[in-house]
């Protein structure tokens, strides 16, 4: 019998868990005096309220989902192995949507790893351990990875606010393996080059993998505008599959400087030209010059970070689209993305009505946008999903 400290949940509490809901809120659980002992980030053993095993986890009680499950077989031993078979199967189903090494491989509780991020970059695998359990477990889930893919090097990332939520440390990489600086991501068949110094998340946002290619293929003899480019993933797409010209516009020096560089590697560099620049002030210079695009691209980082920030994230983003709409040429494109998972879809939706009103075109939703499949939902966890997306086509 697995010997893991004991936490008993409240009277029919386990119900949600044993039906595969892979959180365990704070309120949910017995918080005794020995279950306050209990260091941040331990594997536990849930139990009912009385004794009866539930599931194996790792558990935080100063968070408000303080319990976080590994398995329903109370008989597992969180080890090497466990992790090895998780990412084994992780592994499995990339490889049947995915010809090369170069995709999300782990997406936390969607491949029963609470707390971890795995991107694959061919040899090179980027990790983040988003929760203090996450961190606790990490030595055991790099040991897992060496040895199911024996990558070159691995690289540990620390820099997410997640972290701090946690009250975990942000610290600079740490590489395992061979010294690496930069990563080679082939996505769609177009290269990139990005740096690990000061790139976003893992470095790459795989999840638009579909969209990028769907968008690249619309873009074809299209003049076209990628607001939010970052290192150039939809603007350096659509640029390969043929647009007649294509204007990518961020703040980030950093990202305008990969995206760049992107294009000279994909020898687009003549019919690309990138910006750094404020976006809603290049809207505003662009409006005043009349300019429009066939398409234009909003994939904007996340407005709303919690809850609270819900009513003036939303303003937000129809102020970004209502401005935007005036680029959108006659018969245009505009593509709008939302990575903040307090915004759903019905709330896109309803601003980018109000966006249209304001801007007195009249449009037609013509695709959702949703995820690649290196990023598979829980189906038990409405909570994670983040990014949607509309295309509109704007007369």
């Amino acid at each position: 019998m697995n010997q893991l400290p004991r936490i008993y949940l409240q009277k029919n509490e386990e119900r949600k868990v044993s039906s595969g809901f892979p959180w365990i809120y704070s309120n949910q659980i017995q918080m005794t005096a020995e279950t306050k002992a209990i260091s941040p980030g331990a594997c536990v053993m849930f139990c009912t309220h009385n004794e009866a095993p539930v599931a194996i986890g790792y558990f935080n009680r100063q968070q408000l989902i303080a319990g976080r499950v590994l398995s329903l077989n109370t008989a597992d031993h969180i080890n090497v192995p466990f992790f090895a078979n998780l990412i084994k199967n992780a592994l499995t189903l990339r490889e049947a949507f995915f010809d090369t090494p170069h995709y999300r491989l782990i997406h936390a509780e969607s491949d029963f790893l609470p707390g971890f991020i795995v991107d694959r970059f061919g040899d090179v695998v980027v990790v983040q351990a988003n929760t203090y359990g996450a961190e606790v477990l990490l030595e055991t889930v790099v040991s897992a990875l060496q040895q199911v893919l024996a990558p070159k090097s691995i690289v540990i990332s620390r820099h997410q606010r997640s972290r701090q939520l946690e009250g975990l440390p942000i610290q600079e990489p740490e590489i395992i393996g061979e010294p690496v600086s930069n990563i080679q991501v082939l996505e769609n068949n177009v290269r990139f080059d990005i740096s690990l110094q000061g790139s976003q998340k893992t470095g790459w946002f795989y999840d638009h993998r579909d969209n990028r290619k769907y968008m690249a293929a619309l873009a074809k003899g299209k003049h076209v505008i990628d607001y939010f480019c970052y290192a150039g993933g939809f603007a350096v797409q659509c640029a390969v599959a043929g647009a007649a010209s294509v204007t990518g516009v961020d703040q980030s020096e950093t990202a305008i400087v990969a995206a760049q560089q992107a294009a000279e590697l994909n020898q687009v560099s003549q019919n690309s030209r990138f910006v750094c620049a404020n976006v809603f002030e290049d809207i505003e210079q662009r409006i005043r010059q009349n300019e429009r695009f066939d398409v234009v691209l909003l994939d904007p980082p996340a407005f709303v970070k919690s809850k609270k920030e819900l009513n003036a994230g939303l303003k937000g983003y129809q102020k970004l689209i209502a401005r935007a709409l005036h680029l959108v040429a006659t018969n245009g494109l505009l593509m709008i993305a939302s990575c903040s998972y307090h915004v759903s879809e019905a709330d896109l939706q309803i601003v980018l009505q109000k966006a249209l009103a304001h801007a007195k075109r009249p449009a037609r939703i013509v695709k959702r946008l949703s995820p690649s499949p290196c990023h598979p939902k829980h189906p038990a966890l409405q909570e994670a999903e983040y990014l949607k997306g509309l295309l509109v086509h704007v007369s």
